[in-house]
Parts: structure tokens; C-alpha cells; sequence
């Protein structure tokens, strides 16, 4: 506890900073939890506490220093781009974004201006989590839940094609002989979309040290799901030709469904682990 303290007094503004987030990602989580989504608001809640910690540790491993005139003036900027983003107009989503962008200018500006730029850098993808996302968690979901259906579609009738299927796909529609399939939302892999950020936000602080790498990884988020959820499709198919309608229940859905998860997961950690080739040479380069 002393050390942790005595690290906190190189930067005692990081505990600031992070308390500041920490608000924001609960009071942007109670809707959720009102309307009921406890799973989606817990790990939105549980994504902010990772993020926030992150920032927490890089600030308390730099010492303060005192902000140069230039990164005060930049700070000065993010204030008045702010100010411009609340004036317009927010009524409806998206137009309503320019208002939780503001608010998260503000919060890199107020760091920008009290701690400097390394750490205004580190404090941009908790504040764009909390102010920006988690605020419109449901908006964001419905936005990607289409073209997630709409890849996932041609995705899996290429496929079945591959398997002598004969297939017709129209938008988010699969048309076989004496089967047609819709992909909807709760198919579209966007229910699953909370967790598997969540999981390979760890995965990917697990597998990579450089921030090149870890971005280039997580952005692989989206063709995992894709490629599961084309592969659950096309599984789907297969074994409706072989055992008949009894694959479309429940139970086989469901099943399936998790078939789904762990398909997109072991996807993303493979190609995690080819990513992360290159920092094992650089190590042994440097022994």
C-alpha cells in the first residue's frame, strides 16, 4: 500500500482522472441496469474499470511534469471544439454524439492542460469508452448488428457454395432447397459483441507489449465474429441436411450459438499468436 501510494505521488492527479472516469462509466451504466441489461451494463462496467486501470498504471509509473505552453494551448483548443460540439444540434442519435464527444474533450483537455500529452494520449480511449459509448450502448449495437448479418450472409453462402450447396442469398437471407434462413439481430453475433470485446481486450493486453500490435489485433474483433458466426451458418446447414429440422430447436441453436463464441475466439487468438512472432525476435535479438 506504500509504494502504491508513494507512485501515486509522482502523479497525484492520475487518481483524479481515473476517480472522474469511474463516475462517468457508473452513471452512463444505471440506464442499462434500469432497463434491465445487467450482462451488457457489467461488462461495459468491467471494460471501463480494465481501461481506467491501464491509465491509473501509466500514470503513476511517469513522474509529473508541468505542461509546455504548447500543450496548454492544444488543451485550450479541445475546449473551444467542445463548446462548438454542445452548441449543435442533439436531438436524435447520431447527432446526439456531439455532445458525449464534448464531454470527453473536455476530460483530455483538463488532462492536456494539468499533466501534459502522454498522458492526455492515455486518457483517450477510457474517456471515448465512457462518455462516448457506453452512454449509447444500445445505438452502437444496432448500428453494427447489420452489417455484421449482411457479411456474415455472403460469408456463409460462399462457403456453402465451396460445399456443393446450392444457395441463393438476398441481404440478410439464405435461400436453400426446402430451407430458408434469416439472420437476425440475436443471429447477427451482436449479443455476443460486450463479452468478446471484453475478452480480447485481454487477450490482446496478454500477447502484445507494443501498441502497434495491439491495435492491429484488436481490430480483428469484427472479422472474428463475422467468420464464426458464417461458419455457425454454414454448420447449421450441414447437419439440417443430415438430421432435419431437429438442428433449428432450441437446444441446437443455443449449442450452437457457443460453438459460435469459441469458433470467433480461438480465430482471434490465433491470429494473436501469429502477430506476436515478431516481439518474441525482438527479444531474442536483444539477449
Amino acid at each position: 500500500m506504500k509504494i502504491l501510494l508513494a507512485r501515486l505521488a509522482k502523479h497525484p492527479l492520475g487518481a483524479l482522472y481515473g476517480t472522474l472516469l469511474g463516475l462517468v462509466a457508473f452513471f452512463a451504466a444505471v440506464p442499462a441496469f434500469s432497463s434491465g441489461m445487467w450482462d451488457a451494463a457489467l461488462v461495459d462496467l468491467v471494460m471501463a474499470g480494465l481501461l481506467i486501470a491501464l491509465m491509473l498504471k501509466s500514470s503513476i509509473s511517469t513522474f509529473r511534469k508541468q505542461p509546455s505552453w504548447a500543450e496548454k494551448a492544444m488543451a485550450w483548443g479541445l475546449v473551444v471544439l467542445a463548446n462548438i460540439l454542445a452548441l449543435l444540434p442533439s436531438h436524435d442519435f447520431p447527432g446526439s454524439l456531439s455532445t458525449a464527444f464534448a464531454f470527453s474533450f473536455l476530460i483530455c483537455a483538463l488532462v492536456l492542460y494539468f499533466s501534459g500529452r502522454l498522458m492526455a494520449v492515455i486518457c483517450i480511449a477510457p474517456a471515448l469508452w465512457c462518455c462516448v459509448f457506453m452512454p449509447y450502448h444500445e445505438e452502437f449495437m444496432l448500428l453494427l448488428s447489420f452489417p455484421l448479418r449482411l457479411n456474415a450472409t455472403v460469408l456463409s453462402a460462399g462457403m456453402l457454395k465451396m460445399f456443393g450447396v446450392d444457395v441463393i442469398y438476398s441481404g440478410t437471407s439464405l435461400t436453400l432447397p426446402g430451407l430458408n434462413i434469416a439472420i437476425t439481430d440475436a443471429c447477427s453475433g451482436i449479443n455476443q459483441l460486450d463479452a468478446f470485446i471484453l475478452i480480447a481486450f485481454i487477450v490482446v493486453e496478454i500477447l502484445h507489449r507494443k501498441l502497434f500490435l495491439q491495435c492491429l489485433h484488436f481490430a480483428f474483433i469484427i472479422p472474428s465474429i463475422i467468420i464464426g458466426n458464417s461458419l455457425r451458418i454454414v454448420l447449421t446447414v450441414l447437419l439440417y441436411r443430415q438430421l432435419g429440422e431437429v438442428v433449428l430447436q432450441n437446444t441446437w441453436h443455443i449449442a450452437l450459438g457457443y460453438v459460435q463464441i469459441i469458433l470467433a475466439l480461438l480465430l482471434f487468438v490465433g491470429v494473436g499468436k501469429l502477430l506476436a512472432v515478431p516481439d518474441g525476435k525482438n527479444a531474442e535479438e536483444k539477449q
